[in-house]
C-alpha cells in the first residue's frame, strides 16, 4: 500500500511540473540567442541583422555596407606609401548555399582574389585564395561591431613570405539604395561573324518572356523564375533544350564560343560580370570580376584592380579559364591568332602583339 501510495504522488509531482512548463511558456537557456528586431527583405537567408546573446550583440554579415578603404603599398616589408578613397564604396555581402561568404565591392572590387569567407567566431570571418598561380596569397579578413564592419584583405609574396598591399575599409550598414554607373565597364565584344544571327523560332516567342536571335547556335532566352522577382537570362540551342542555365540578370551574344554574363548584386541591382562557354559551363568560377572583353578565336579577357593603380588590369583566358598571359594594361581583338595588348615592366610600358599561347611579340606599329 505505500508502495503505491508513493507511486501516486510521484506521478502527481510529475504532472504538476509539465502543467506550470505549460502556464509558462517554454523554457530558454540563458545563452540562447534572442533575435533583435533589424530585418532586412532583400537576404531571406539572414533575416535578422543581429542577435542579442548574453554578453554581447553577434552580428551577421550578409547585407549591404557603406565603406571608405585606405590602401598600403609595401616593398621589402617597408611602406612605400598610401591613399585615402575620396569617395565611398558599396559592399555587398552574401551567404552561398554551404555556409559560406563572398563580399562584391563596388563600383570596382577588391582585385584579382575572390576568397570564400568563413565565420570563425561571433563576430569574426576569414579566407583567403591564390592567383598567378600560386605565387600570391590574398587575405581577407572581417571584424564586425553594432552596425560597423571593418574589412582587411592582405596580399602576400609566396615565395618570400612579404606582405605587398594592405586594404582596410571601415564603415556601416547601408539603410538606403546605392547604384553607381559603370558604363565604362560594360562588356566589350569583338565584331561577330556576320553570318550568324539568325532569328528565333515562334515557339520559343511563346515559352518565354523574351528571346534574342542565334549566336553560335544559341539564343539567349528570359523569363521570371519562381522565387526570383525579376528577369532572368540563359540560353537555348535550336531544338529549344536550355544550354546555360537561366539565372544571370545581363547576358551578351555569343563569339568564338564564349558571351558575357552579369549578375546583379544589392538592392542598387550593381553588376558584376563572368564568361559562359557555348557547351555550358560557366567558363569562369564567379560572376565577380569588374569588366570582361570577348576577343574572338575563343578567347576572353577578364578586368579587375591592382591596389594602387589606375585603371584595370586583364587576364587573357581561353575557354578552359587558362590564363593564357596575366596582368594586361590593354588587350585587343584576336585577328588571325594575334591581338594587340599592352602591359607595365617596372615602370616601362610595354606595347606590341600576343599570340593564343601568350607568347608577346614587342612592336610599335
Amino acid at each position: 500500500m505505500m508502495y503505491r501510495t508513493r507511486t501516486a504522488i510521484v506521478a502527481l509531482n510529475g504532472l504538476s511540473f509539465v502543467f506550470l512548463c505549460f502556464l509558462q511558456g517554454p523554457l530558454s537557456h540563458p545563452a540562447k540567442l534572442r533575435a533583435v528586431s533589424r530585418e532586412s527583405p532583400k537576404y531571406p537567408n539572414s533575416t535578422k541583422l543581429a542577435y542579442q546573446m548574453q554578453g554581447g550583440v553577434r552580428e551577421v554579415l550578409p547585407g549591404e555596407w557603406r565603406v571608405k578603404c585606405e590602401v598600403r603599398i609595401f616593398q621589402n616589408e617597408e611602406l612605400l606609401r598610401s591613399s585615402e578613397d575620396n569617395d565611398e564604396s558599396l559592399v555587398v555581402a552574401e551567404s552561398d548555399s554551404d555556409g559560406s561568404y563572398r563580399l562584391y565591392k563596388f563600383p570596382i572590387g577588391f582585385g584579382e582574389g575572390f576568397p570564400t569567407l568563413r565565420r570563425l567566431s561571433a563576430n569574426h570571418y576569414a579566407g583567403q585564395d591564390t592567383v598567378r598561380g600560386i605565387t600570391t596569397l590574398v587575405k581577407q579578413n572581417v571584424d564586425l561591431e553594432p552596425n560597423r564592419i571593418t574589412i582587411r584583405q592582405t596580399t602576400i609574396d609566396t615565395p618570400s613570405n612579404q606582405t605587398q598591399t594592405e586594404i582596410t575599409c571601415t564603415g556601416t550598414r547601408l539603410q538606403s539604395t546605392l547604384r553607381f554607373q559603370a558604363r565604362d565597364l560594360l562588356p566589350e565584344i569583338c565584331k561577330p561573324d556576320p553570318s550568324d544571327g539568325h532569328p528565333s523560332d515562334r515557339k520559343l516567342a511563346r515559352r518565354y518572356k523574351s528571346v534574342r536571335p542565334y549566336s553560335d547556335g544559341l539564343a539567349a532566352v528570359a523569363m521570371v523564375p519562381r522565387r526570383a522577382g525579376s528577369l532572368k537570362w540563359g540560353f537555348v540551342d535550336e531544338a529549344g533544350r536550355v544550354v546555360i542555365p537561366i539565372v544571370y540578370d545581363v547576358v551578351t551574344s555569343f563569339h568564338g564560343g564564349l558571351a558575357v554574363v552579369g549578375k546583379s548584386y544589392g538592392r542598387g541591382r550593381n553588376l558584376k560580370w563572368g564568361v559562359v562557354e557555348k557547351l555550358g559551363p560557366q567558363v569562369t568560377p564567379n560572376v565577380n570580376y569588374d569588366a570582361v572583353k570577348i576577343l574572338g578565336e575563343g578567347f576572353a579577357a577578364v578586368g579587375y584592380t591592382i591596389s594602387g593603380r589606375p585603371g584595370l588590369r586583364w587576364n587573357l583566358i581561353n575557354r578552359e579559364n587558362t590564363t593564357i598571359f596575366h596582368g594586361f594594361d590593354d588587350i585587343g581583338c584576336f585577328l588571325d591568332g594575334r591581338a594587340r595588348a599592352s602591359y607595365t615592366d617596372g615602370n616601362v610600358v610595354r606595347t606590341g602583339y600576343v599570340n593564343k599561347v601568350g607568347d608577346f611579340f614587342a612592336s610599335d606599329k
